[in-house]
């Protein structure tokens, strides 16, 4: 995790992955509503789409 993110014990809550069944320790935020699947650290990043490369053309002019 980047940032000040503080990771919320969720033991308590009996969690576990959406994707692979793993037990769920710990999370970036405290789980509200059970009606969201929640990932693991491992599932999660596979789920996110590759970040876009910026974008090295020519600015377009423009207009006044």
């Amino acid at each position: 995790m980047s940032g000040n993110s503080t990771m919320h014990d969720v033991r308590a809550f009996n969690l576990k992955c959406e994707e692979c069944g793993t037990a769920i320790e710990e999370l970036p935020f405290l789980p509200l509503t059970s009606s969201r699947p929640v990932y693991c650290r491992e599932c999660n990043s596979k789920r996110k789409p590759a970040k876009k490369k910026p974008y090295k053309g020519r600015p377009k002019k423009r207009r006044r």
